[in-house]
This record gives C-alpha cells, sequence and structure tokens, in this order.
C-alpha cells in the first residue's frame, strides 16, 4: 500500500514536470530563459523516476547505471538552474565563477555517467539497500554542483531584491520554492547518505521536495503571470476533450455512433479553434492594456524624477543668485546636495591652486565632527601637486573624464592614509564614490566628488544625470565667484585710487587759492587805482588776468567742494531764507551776460505767496547760480524764466530756457562728476562739476535735482526742496555749522564768493556734526 501510494506521488511529479516543461518550452516569449527552465524540469521528472527505481531494481549493474544517471540528472538540473537563473535576472557579473562553471559542468556530465572517477562503484546491503562507493572527483562534483545551485538562488535574490511590483512577485515564489527544494534534495540525496549511510527512504524525501518547487511555480504562474495560463488553460481543455471524443469514435461500433463522434469532434475542433483564438486575442488586448500602463507608469516616474532635479538645480541655481562670496556659496551647494539625491551622504570639493589640487571643503552632515576628528578642521593642509596615478581625484583632472570607485581610499589615499580612508568610509556607510572634473573653458579646475551609500547600478539609475548638471552648475558658480571677487578686488583697488586722487585734489586746492587769492586781491586794487592811474590799454590787460584768475578761483571752488562732498567734510549753515531773494540776486548778478545775448532773464514767482524756509543760503544760491549760468551759456535766442512756487510741503524751483537742448542718452549722465555733453561744435567748455555739486547741494537738502528736455527744444532743470519749518539737527554727508536763528538772512546783490579773497581759508566757528536730517 505504502509503495503504491508513492508511486502514485511519484508520477504525479513527474507528469507535473512534464508539463510545466512544455509549457515553459512551447510558451515562453524569450527562449533564453524558457528553454533552461523547460530542461530543468523535463530533467527533474527523469532524475525523480532514477532516483525511485534505483532502489527497486534488482539487477545489480542496472542498478549501479541507475545511480550514475541519477548523480547526472543532478548536475544537469543544477546548470540549467543557473543558466534559467542568469538569463532570468539578466545579472551578468562574476566572469571568473561563470567560466568555472561552463568549464566544468560538461566535464562532470560525461564522466559522471561513463566513468567511475565520481561514482566507482556500489555494495549491496540488507533490505535492498545500497552504499555508494565514491571517485576521487566526487568532492569537484559536489564542489560544481553547490556553486550552480548557490548561484542561481544568489542571481535569483539579488533580482527579487532589486525588482518591484509584478516582476518581484513572480520572483518571490519561485526563488522561495527552488531554493529550499535545493537544499533539501542536495542534503538528503547526496550529503546524508555519502556521510551518514542513511535508508534509503532519505533520498526519496528529495523527490517529494519537488512538491514545493513545483507548488511555488504554479503560485507563479497562475497567481502571478508567469507564463499565459489561461491560453494554455484553454487549449489542455480543448485537446483534452479532442482526445476523449476521438477515442470515443474509435471504440464506437454502430455506424450511427461513429458518424456521431465525427461530426461532435468536428464540431468541437471547429468552436474549440474560435475558443482558443477569442482567449489569445483577449489576453493580448490585456498584454496591450498593460504595457500600456506599464509605460505611462515609467513616463510618470521619469517626469517625476525630471521634476525632482529641476527642482534641485533651482535651488542651487538660487544660491548661486543669492551668494557672491565663494566659499560661503559652494558650502551651501555642497550641504544641499545630500538633501536632493538620493543615497548621496555628502559631496567633497577640490580646487586647482596653481600646480596643486587643493583640498577645498565637504557637506556639512551629523557625523562631521567625527571627520574632522580624523582629518583636521584645516582642509587646505591637504594641497599636492597634481600627479598621474595619485589618486583618483588628480586622474579625474589629469584626464578630464569621471572616475568612480566603491573604494573612498582610491580618492583621498595619499594623501590621507588607508586605514583612515576606511575608517571615513565605514562612518559615512559609503558603497560607491565618483569624482566629477569641473571644467572652464575647456581646463579642469576643481573636481566635485560625490559620496554614495548605495552601489554603482542604484546611483546610476537615480542619480547618473543629475549629478553631471549640479557639477556643470558647480562650475559656472564658482567661475561666478572668482570673476565677482577679482571685480569686488578691483573696485577696491580703484575706489582707493579715487580716495587718493580727492586727497591730492583737495591738497593742491588748498595749496592753490591762497596765492591765487593774493593774484585776484592785488589786480582788484590796482583795476581800482588804490595804487596809481591805469591806462586804458593796461586795464584791458588787467581785466583778462583778472577774469582769467576768477574762472580759475572757481575752478578751485569747484575741486573743493567735490573734494569736500565726498569725503564728508562739507560745512553747512542753516538759516531762515526767502528764496526768491537768492534768485533775485543771482538775475542781477547775471543780466550783464543775459544783456550780451539779448536773451531775456526773468522770475516767475510771488514772493509774498512764498514761506520762509530753513536752507544753507549759499548752497542754495550756487546752485541758481549754476543752473542759470548753464541756460545762458547755451542759449542763442529766446528766454531764460527762473520759476518759483509751493506745492504742499515743499517749494518747486525751476530754470527753463529756449536754447539747443539735451539728447536723451546725454542727460543720463548730466549730474555726474567731471560729465560733458559733447558736440561737434561747441565753444563753451566746463569743467563738467557745477551739475554734479548742485545736485549734492540739493541732496544734502533731502531734495531732488532733475532735467526734463528735448534736442531743439530748449531744457528744463527742476529742483525741489522740504519746507523745513526749523533748522535740522543733523545733516548726513556734511558738516552742520551752528544755525542763524536770528535774524532773517538778507541776500545781497552780490554773493561771498564773487568777492576778492586775499585770506587763506580759515576754520569756521560754532559746533561741528555729522549724521542725517532729522
Amino acid at each position: 500500500m505504502i509503495v503504491a501510494t508513492q508511486e502514485l506521488l511519484l508520477y504525479s511529479v513527474v507528469i507535473s514536470c512534464l508539463i510545466l516543461s512544455l509549457v515553459s518550452f512551447f510558451k515562453g516569449d524569450n527562449k533564453k530563459v524558457s528553454i533552461p527552465f523547460a530542461v530543468m524540469s523535463f530533467s527533474t521528472a527523469f532524475w525523480a523516476l532514477t532516483t525511485f527505481y534505483e532502489e527497486e531494481a534488482i539487477d545489480f549493474s542496472y542498478k549501479l547505471i541507475l545511480v550514475k544517471f541519477d548523480f547526472t540528472l543532478a548536475v544537469l538540473i543544477s546548470y540549467f538552474f543557473y543558466s534559467f537563473s542568469n538569463n532570468f535576472t539578466n545579472i551578468h557579473k562574476k566572469i571568473f565563477v561563470r567560466w568555472f562553471i561552463n568549464i566544468l559542468t560538461p566535464i562532470i556530465l560525461i564522466l559522471s555517467p561513463f566513468s567511475s572517477l565520481i561514482i566507482s562503484n556500489i555494495n549491496e546491503k540488507l533490505n535492498n539497500e545500497i552504499s555508494i562507493i565514491f571517485g576521487f572527483l566526487y568532492p569537484l562534483y559536489l564542489l560544481v554542483l553547490i556553486i550552480n545551485f548557490s548561484m542561481g538562488i544568489y542571481y535569483l535574490v539579488i533580482d527579487y531584491v532589486k525588482s518591484t511590483g509584478l516582476r518581484k512577485l513572480q520572483l518571490k515564489y519561485i526563488t522561495i520554492g527552488l531554493a529550499i527544494t535545493s537544499i533539501i534534495t542536495i542534503t538528503t540525496n547526496l550529503i546524508l547518505p555519502s556521510i551518514f549511510e542513511l535508508s534509503s527512504f532519505v533520498p526519496r524525501i528529495g523527490i517529494y521536495s519537488i512538491i514545493i518547487f513545483l507548488a511555488a511555480s504554479v503560485i507563479s504562474i497562475t497567481k502571478h503571470e508567469l507564463f499565459n495560463i489561461k491560453v494554455i488553460a484553454t487549449e489542455i481543455f480543448v485537446g483534452v476533450l479532442l482526445v476523449v471524443i476521438l477515442g470515443r469514435a474509435i471504440t464506437s461500433i454502430n455506424l450511427s455512433d461513429i458518424i456521431f463522434e465525427v461530426t461532435l469532434l468536428a464540431l468541437t475542433g471547429f468552436f474549440g479553434y474560435f475558443l482558443i483564438r477569442s482567449v489569445r486575442d483577449e489576453v493580448s488586448r490585456r498584454e496591450e492594456v498593460e504595457k500600456l500602463a506599464g509605460e505611462k507608469i515609467e513616463a510618470l516616474n521619469q517626469l517625476e524624477q525630471r521634476t525632482k532635479n529641476l527642482s534641485t538645480l533651482q535651488k542651487i541655481s538660487d544660491i548661486v543668485l543669492n551668494e557672491s562670496e565663494m566659499r560661503t556659496m559652494t558650502q551651501k551647494i555642497l550641504d544641499e546636495i545630500p538633501k536632493q539625491l538620493d543615497g548621496c551622504v555628502g559631496a567633497f570639493l577640490s580646487i586647482v591652486k596653481g600646480k596643486n589640487l587643493a583640498a577645498y571643503s565637504f557637506s556639512q552632515n551629523p557625523v562631521s565632527q567625527k571627520i574632522f576628528s580624523l582629518v583636521g578642521e584645516d582642509l587646505s593642509k591637504y594641497s599636492d601637486p597634481i600627479t598621474p596615478k595619485y589618486n583618483l581625484l588628480h586622474d579625474a583632472i589629469i584626464e578630464k573624464n569621471p572616475r568612480d570607485s566603491d573604494s573612498l581610499a582610491d580618492f583621498i589615499s595619499p594623501p590621507i592614509s588607508k586605514p583612515v580612508a576606511k575608517t571615513l568610509q565605514t562612518i559615512l556607510n559609503a558603497k560607491h564614490i565618483e569624482a566629477l572634473p569641473l571644467y572652464a573653458g575647456g581646463e579642469a579646475f576643481g573636481v566635485l566628488m560625490f559620496v554614495f551609500t548605495e552601489d554603482k547600478d542604484q546611483v546610476h539609475l537615480k542619480n547618473f544625470e543629475i549629478s553631471r548638471a549640479i557639477a556643470g552648475d558647480m562650475s559656472l558658480a564658482i567661475q561666478r565667484a572668482q570673476a565677482f571677487q577679482k571685480l569686488k578686488d578691483a573696485n577696491e583697488y580703484l575706489a582707493q585710487l579715487d580716495k587718493m586722487k580727492d586727497e591730492f585734489i583737495s591738497m593742491a586746492s588748498h595749496e592753490l587759492n591762497t596765492p591765487l587769492a593774493a593774484i585776484e586781491g592785488y589786480l582788484s586794487m590796482i583795476l581800482d587805482e588804490g595804487m596809481g592811474k591805469v591806462d586804458d590799454k593796461s586795464r584791458e590787460y588787467l581785466n583778462r588776468a583778472y577774469a582769467s584768475s576768477k574762472r580759475l578761483a572757481d575752478l578751485i571752488l569747484d575741486l573743493l567742494n567735490v573734494s569736500r562732498i565726498e569725503q564728508g567734510r562739507l560745512k553747512m549753515r542753516f538759516a531762515q531764507a526767502n528764496i526768491y531773494d537768492m534768485a533775485e540776486s543771482v538775475v542781477h548778478e547775471l543780466q550783464i551776460k543775459a544783456d550780451a545775448k539779448k536773451l531775456a532773464l526773468k522770475i516767475d514767482a510771488d514772493k509774498a505767496k512764498l514761506p520762509l524756509i530753513w536752507c544753507d543760503p549759499d548752497r542754495i544760491r550756487e546752485v541758481f547760480v549754476n543752473l542759470t549760468g548753464n541756460a545762458i551759456k547755451f542759449t542763442e535766442k529766446g528766454s531764460i524764466t527762473i520759476s518759483i512756487k509751493q506745492d504742499g510741503e515743499k517749494l518747486i524751483c525751476s530754470v527753463a530756457d529756449t536754447g539747443r537742448g539735451i539728447a536723451l542718452e546725454d542727460q543720463k549722465k548730466l549730474f555726474q562728476k567731471f560729465s560733458q555733453v559733447k558736440r561737434e561744435v561747441d565753444e563753451h567748455q566746463g569743467t563738467g562739476l557745477g551739475l554734479y555739486i548742485s545736485k549734492n547741494f540739493v541732496e544734502l537738502h533731502n531734495g531732488t535735482l532733475s532735467v526734463k528736455s528735448a534736442e531743439g527744444k530748449g531744457a528744463t532743470f527742476t529742483f525741489e526742496l522740504p519746507i523745513l519749518k526749523e533748522a535740522p539737527k543733523q545733516v548726513s554727508g556734511a558738516m552742520l555749522e551752528q544755525s542763524v536763528t536770528s535774524p532773517t538772512i538778507q541776500v545781497g546783490d552780490k554773493p561771498e564768493s564773487a568777492l576778492p579773497n586775499i585770506q587763506s581759508e580759515t576754520i569756521s566757528k560754532g559746533e561741528v556734526t555729522t549724521a542725517k536730517v532729522v
């Protein structure tokens, strides 16, 4: 009874293996996968038969043949299991192992059945049991068998870990089934009998363990579509039905029964054909839908990854735009990299300095202090001449190509010792490192190293494109920072030169002002005939000399004012004044020049409606002089009008002329120092300081100065002043002298600046303060 049950179980296993073999061979889409699986299943069926009947055989020589074929089929199964796993997972690693398997397995297959090198002989014991005498090559046989099974299981496990979705489910069951069956079979059929000489029932456990492999395969087929079960089931159903009807037709005796069975056979074949075809069409449509769904998911995943990459690059671009100092900017980028790249634990930047490659900075992370304790906080000491084969960082610079390795020591040893490098790799849990050179104008000027906690395949799958894009952004960022630093240094140098120039002008102006004042004073005394009568010819020459000295004095005054303004040493004295009186005194002073050119010079204002304001009368009057003098100078015919009006809490003063006007491109530089409007024919040459000084005088009163003009349509210069109810206590950019509170300043016809001055400048009295108008 027990034997009958074992035989029934045996044949169930054999038939199942044969069916699985046929299904795999005829229905497998990938022949590199389906053929090894079919051969493995087919060999398993015959291995089960030989293993079972080697115990039942009576003839001694026949029993020895069955044992040898039993061992031969075991190797054949292991080899095609390895081949199936290798092709199914598409993992082609460990070339040495592959050569070992592909060379030794055929040798074992030849030697096992036809020589005594592996199975030397067998001894028969009681109860028809046997003991196997192994040849001297049996250890090699056992090694090949174990390596084949081990590598096959290894490939399936690796692929299972990396896979997702349906493929992971397929691999889950078939890997577990094959692993358990292989372990049980090797243990019960090879290890235990050879070591402990156990009874014949133990090897048969290996036969029945195939049921585990079959169950796993059935689950993979039925639940997770390892093969197309729907089409297969339909074909088997139709085929069995046709065989049954055909058998009935053959065994029928009556003609009517034969005709009926043949007709039924034809109809079954006809409708069975269309049934199989419809099932195939349905499956094809479903596979197409699944394919489209898979492509959609893949496209969405790619879109998500690209969106993430763009977001990462945007964050790095924001850092580049918002930071200009190189160390701060690069540190922020390095700190951002691990946050944005999957599996990246940090990044390390080295910069080329001269002929050396110097460590610059690396990402700050929770283990930074441990790293500093090993390598020190001063990274600049790790600077070495760029040398071939020194380390992979140097190679990346020299070869201008990315370099990668699974060992951190390959990149930083030397200068850091290998034991320290290995400790750092353990701290960082680093599994893969890449170094990307940074370029500028085709030359590498640095290298960016990424440290990942995942293997190379995962890194390239997730971060291949983005890491290179980040390296490109880092290159541009460093170039920008270096250019900014050079520009900053140049600006500081120019500012220093400008300061030296201002100091020189101030000193020279002071030194020139004293003798020039004396010359102007003595010429004035001679012209007033204080030293005797002057004839007409001499007076003409003396007038020219006096006019020239006056122009030179004005130039020196302008230079002094510019120097004082830029150094914040301009002295201001506020007083209550009527701005109409200032304009009127300017008109009286410049009327002669206007009359000489037959120009109308007038004031458009109502003195009674204009309030008294607190200002520095001398500075505001000089603004009127500069604007009105320029209007007369550049107007050939027509008029010059000085307008003053109140607008709320401010006074609006303007000087309008009917002259040649100013082009728009020239207006942008009017108020710059030493700026002049270029003209083809222009006899009116000046220093280009008048408008610059006027603008600064107005702004020191918290006012504004602007121009509105068009070529050929005259020009209007307008300045606005706030109506202050009291003198300010502070003025930003100037030194404030004690204000005059009473009586109200009345501006005379001739300004103080126009009077001859034969004394050197004296320090004004009063308290001097600097700050902002309040």
